[in-house]
């Protein structure tokens, strides 16, 4: 069985560091910016396991601009490998 973890986070900037923070966040693998206004960006975190995810909002909390990192959302999914049915 694997797992596949999808983190929604809102992060907190000062208006006029919101630019730096986002470029800071183009630079991260399984990092997805979906907004950014006054301050406030959501994003998205993917990755294979909830330590993984952990790690990347550890990272996002402490990016320099970034003064609040919460967690919105988290989403496990499990897929079993399907076995081959032959006819």
């Amino acid at each position: 069985m694997t797992e596949y973890h999808v983190c929604g986070v809102l992060l907190m900037c000062r208006p006029e560091q919101a630019p730096a923070v986002e470029q800071a966040l183009r630079g991260l693998a399984g990092v997805e910016l979906h907004a950014s206004v006054g301050g406030r960006l959501v994003v998205t975190l993917e990755g294979p396991s909830y330590g993984y995810c952990a790690d990347l909002m550890a990272r996002l909390a402490t990016l320099a601009g970034v003064s609040a990192s919460s967690l919105i959302y988290h989403q496990v999914d499990n897929e079993s490998p399907q076995e081959e049915v032959v006819a």
